[in-house]
Formats: structure tokens, sequence, C-alpha cells
């Protein structure tokens, strides 16, 4: 029986382009690196006031505005007064680089989980839930970043609560 020309043509193009080379890894390459935390981090806490310092996303609700702090947290401050911004709170939510409010309750990413916050009074927030294992980045095992070595994680330092740049030896990771 005689294969017909196309899937000839296919067969060969599988059989070439069908397989990636093995992934060489470099003896030293800039990467990421995993920033190991406590129990602590994993906490939800309303803390003072504190500087602005890496201002990420920024939610008004009402006169209140609600300004991300970029993989720490989120700021609550009182802008009746524009001219004169009063800080409230800082809502500790380690990793934190996302957040929505729909019906008074503010839904804000904290590393792979979702917590959802009661801000219908801005100046007494409360913690009301976490959905746990919500975003799917590994359970912390992989930064967010794409095409990148990065440092394996070893879950005995305990939990990862961010990546940072960092000159890598001979990663055995990546991403």
């Amino acid at each position: 029986m005689k294969i017909p020309f196309i899937a000839n043509i296919v067969l060969v193009s599988l059989l070439l382009f069908g397989c990636e080379p093995e992934l060489e890894f470099p003896a030293e390459v800039m990467g990421l690196r995993p920033v190991y935390g406590k129990a602590a981090d994993l906490e939800v806490r309303k803390l003072p006031p504190r500087e602005l310092c890496r201002p990420g996303k920024i939610y008004i609700y009402g006169p209140y505005l609600f300004i991300n702090e970029v993989h720490k947290g989120i700021h609550v401050i009182n802008n009746s007064d524009p001219s004169k911004p009063q800080p409230l709170a800082f809502l500790q939510i380690t990793g934190n680089v996302d957040m929505a409010v729909k019906d008074g309750f503010l839904y804000a990413d904290h590393l792979t989980s979702l917590v959802v916050l009661d801000i219908r009074e801005p100046e007494n927030v409360k913690f009301v839930k976490a959905v746990e294992q919500t975003f799917g980045i590994g359970n912390g095992l992989y930064p967010p970043e794409r095409n990148t070595y990065f440092e394996c994680v070893d879950p005995s330092k305990g939990p990862v609560i961010g990546w940072a740049e960092a000159l890598l030896q001979n990663p055995d990771c990546f991403r």
C-alpha cells in the first residue's frame, strides 16, 4: 500500500520538527531567586499608614483611594479633601498586585489566593475570607514571569513571598 505524498510530508515534518532540543542551562545568568518568608507574611493585617514607595493600581471608592503597594499590600486613603489626603491604614497583603471592588467588598490577590475585604466602612476595613489556591502560578513554585531562569524553590526554607532578580550560578529551573 502506498502512502500519499501529503502524508509523507506530514510524517517527515513531525520527525524533524516535533521534538524540541534539550535546554542547556548556562553556568551563570541573570534570573530570579525566590524570596522566602515566614508564616506571619501570609497573614492579611491592617497596619498603621506608611509611606507609599512603589505604587501600583489605584481604585476609587467614594472619597477613598485604595492604592496598591506592589507586592506588599494596599494603602487606604481618605481623599475627601484632595489637597490634604489623609492616610488611614495599610493593608498588608503579601504578593498583591491587583484588586477590584464590587458592592462594598475589595477583592485582592494574595500570592496564590484571593482575599475578600469588607470596605463598606473604609476607616475600619475587615477581613472576610480567603479563597486558597485561586491563582494557579504553580503554588508559589514558579515565578510569574516566563522565559526566565530561576532558582528552584526549596519548600523547607518557608513560603515564597516574592521573586528577586539575581545573578544565578548553575540554575536548574527555567520557565
